[in-house]
């Protein structure tokens, strides 16, 4: 006789489902015999209704027993013992023996005991069914009577096909022609209700299995003939009813005493449901997949260690290295951020990490395989288990570059637009003020040359003794200074009188030297640095004189009674309209090749609101400044169709580099000197022009 632990295919019964539905559909109350199962050591686990009725102690009384309790006392030592042990070494024990109720009434029992298997095949636990028997007690000193080899008895076999029946998967035992022996109500139901019994046929006699009879039978009578079990083989199945699907079988083959294959016992699940899941899962990830290989975006997965485990999209388009070189391995291991932008992906990417943000955005620059720069646009989204933890980071990248450029370039015309307005009013401002100057040192000036005309008749007529000649004289001073200041006027209107010619700058400079040496402070230090074959230009010698003597005394001001130098340095430069754009100067200038003068100092500097308002005719932050010395400057300078710009940062001295247009050809020569000429007097009439 087979041994009952072979009915059992210890990988895939699914004993501790079969356990769950055992409790469920024979335990708890629905059998009237007594049902107590329990640990491989005999302590009792579970104990029924039918147990509480027939030996009358409760459940919670009986929880943590061994069966031994309900026995004779003089039974109880070796009693359940010996059945313990044959029932572990044979797979099952059948008897009857005499038990004590809880009120001590003696009574006898049929009783039948099995191990429970786990999937492994081990013991986890053992199931008593326990009948009354209608003869009384057991004679005192007879002791348990086994029947091992008994045929099934009817609760016995009620206890099996309760059992079986209760699985949900099909179950089924054969022969070894592979006739039906035994099967459960889930392996009947397979063939219809119409279907005559299939027990002593084969799967081949059978009507409903027709479509796939050959391949049960043949995979029956390999294992009846190798003896090596089929485990979890996914088969074809097709019910009468027309529905299809996959079953997981497994079939086992049973030996008797003697080890001999006497049949075989399976067990098939239902996997229909779970394959057609699978393939819709298979589906959904390759849409999946096709989705992102397709998206127009990077798509980038990653561990909060940094270890990339996605690399996919356009990620190998926009950054240029493949999913080879890249899965697996750590963003530090490529130059994969911009310097100046680690501060921040540090930042974003913290923020992730502790939790303090779920997604984020970040705009950054990246750096390529071949080490372009790119703009990209980071999606960043933490993706968590089914506890709530973080498992990775998804991170879907855009390349932004063309509307990074474009807004780049967007913002510097904005700039260059509004640096030009600005340009352009200053230049109004500069222009009305340059024409209310202009007019008013005209008219004043030529009131001035009545006033020093005059002046000077009148010392001509009187004798020199006269007491009105200091007096005289003084007029005479004013309206000198008082004409020299038209004349700057003049001169930062643009209107001043100029005597052009192409002159050598550096030459010019040159002759200014001594001038400028006892001009400026004696802790001053003049530096030259004159560049060698410079154009000439065309200019006004006194007027360029006036400007070079202005910003340097300016200079030697700056520097004040600390040392300090004041260097004078000459060139050829080349400027374009971006350049010019930052100059004072007038709109229309030229891009082309420009002579410039630079002057700078190592004084302190000025602040960007003194700065802004230096060329302003009457500001000046001199005590007992007039405020016009660099608005004649740049006067000059517009007036020689040149530009102007000013460096300057507190703490850091102030630099003007001075732009003249090239003249063509060399520089005049300076004219002959002409002998001088003896102070001539007489009488007559002066005739006086003025524009």
């Amino acid at each position: 006789m087979a041994r009952l632990s072979e009915f059992h295919p210890h990988a895939h019964l699914d004993i501790e489902r079969l356990d769950a539905l055992l409790r469920r559909a024979l335990v708890f109350n629905h059998i009237g015999d007594a049902m107590v199962v329990t640990a491989p050591d005999g302590t009792i686990k579970d104990w029924n209704e039918g147990a509480e009725q027939m030996f009358g102690w409760s459940r919670a009384e009986a929880l943590g027993q061994t069966p031994a309790f309900v026995h004779r006392p003089e039974e109880a030592p070796a009693l359940w013992p010996s059945i313990r042990a044959a029932v572990l070494r044979a797979g099952r024990w059948s008897g009857t023996h005499a038990f004590v109720t809880k009120d001590g009434t003696e009574a006898a029992c049929s009783a039948t005991v099995l191990p429970l298997l786990d999937s492994a095949g081990n013991v986890w636990g053992l199931l008593l069914a326990q009948s009354p028997l209608v003869d009384g007690p057991v004679p005192a000193g007879k002791g348990p009577h086994p029947r091992v080899d008994e045929p099934v008895v009817p609760g016995e076999r009620f206890l099996i096909r309760t059992l079986i029946d209760a699985v949900p998967d099909p179950i089924f035992c054969k022969d070894r022609e592979g006739r039906y022996l035994l099967h459960n109500a889930a392996d009947r139901a397979l063939f219809g209700p119409d279907v005559p019994s299939c027990i002593g046929k084969t799967v081949l006699e059978l009507p409903g299995a027709k479509e796939l009879a050959a391949l049960y039978h043949a995979d029956d009578m390999k294992v009846i003939a190798t003896g090596v079990p089929t485990v979890s083989r996914e088969e074809p199945f097709a019910a009468p009813d027309g529905r299809k699907g996959w079953f997981l079988t497994s079939k086992f083959p049973v030996r008797d005493e003697a080890g001999q294959i006497i049949g075989l016992v399976g067990i098939a699940r239902d996997i229909t449901a779970m394959k057609q899941a699978d393939a819709q899962l298979a589906d959904a990830q390759l849409r999946l997949v096709y989705h992102i290989e397709n998206s127009p975006l990077a798509v980038v997965e990653w561990e909060p260690d940094f270890r990339i485990t996605r690399w996919g999209g356009q990620a190998e388009s926009i950054f240029g290295w493949t999913s080879e070189e890249v899965v697996g391995r750590h963003f530090s291991e490529f130059p994969f951020v911009h310097p100046d932008d680690a501060d921040k992906v540090n930042l974003t990417v913290e923020r992730l990490i502790d939790g303090r943000d779920r997604r984020n955005i970040l705009h950054n620059r990246n750096l390529t395989k071949r080490g372009r720069t790119v703009h990209c646009a980071w999606q960043n989204s933490v993706l968590l288990d089914s506890a709530g933890h973080s498992v990775s980071i998804l991170s879907l990248v855009q390349d932004v570059s063309e509307r990074a450029v474009t807004e780049q370039a967007a913002r510097k015309a904005a700039f260059e637009r509004q640096a030009l307005e600005r340009k352009l009013q200053e230049s109004q401002k500069l222009e009305s003020l340059g024409v209310l100057a202009g007019g008013i040192a005209h008219d004043f000036n030529n009131l001035l040359s009545g006033v020093l005309g005059n002046a000077s008749l009148a010392r001509m007529d009187l004798p020199v003794s006269s007491p009105v000649q200091p007096f005289l004289e003084h007029i005479e001073a004013a309206a000198k200074r008082a004409a020299d200041l038209c004349r700057q006027m003049l001169a930062y209107s643009g209107k001043g009188r100029f005597v052009v010619q192409k002159l050598d700058l550096n030459v010019l400079i040159e002759e200014t030297a001594r001038l400028l040496q006892v001009s400026i402070s004696k802790r001053a230090v003049l530096k030259f640095g004159l560049a060698a074959d410079l154009p000439a230009v065309l200019g006004d010698a006194t007027q360029l004189r006036q400007v070079v003597m202005n910003l340097v005394i300016n200079a030697s001001e700056a520097v004040g009674e600390k040392s300090g130098f004041i260097s004078l340095t000459t060139g050829l430069t080349r400027a374009d309209r971006a350049y010019l754009a930052g100059t004072f100067s007038n709109p229309d200038l030229p891009e082309g090749d420009y002579v410039f003068l630079e002057i700078a100092d190592n004084g302190g500097g000025m602040p960007p609101e003194v700065k802004n308002r230096i060329f302003d005719p009457f500001f000046t932050t001199k005590f007992a400044g007039r405020g016009l010395g660099l608005a004649a400057v740049l006067g000059i300078i517009r007036g020689h169709k040149g530009a102007l710009k000013v460096f300057s940062e507190p703490g850091w001295g102030t630099t003007f580099k001075i732009l003249l247009p090239c003249a063509e050809g060399p520089a005049d020569l300076p004219p002959a000197e002409t002998p001088a000429h003896h102070d001539r007097r007489g009488t007559g009439t002066a005739l006086v022009g003025d524009d």
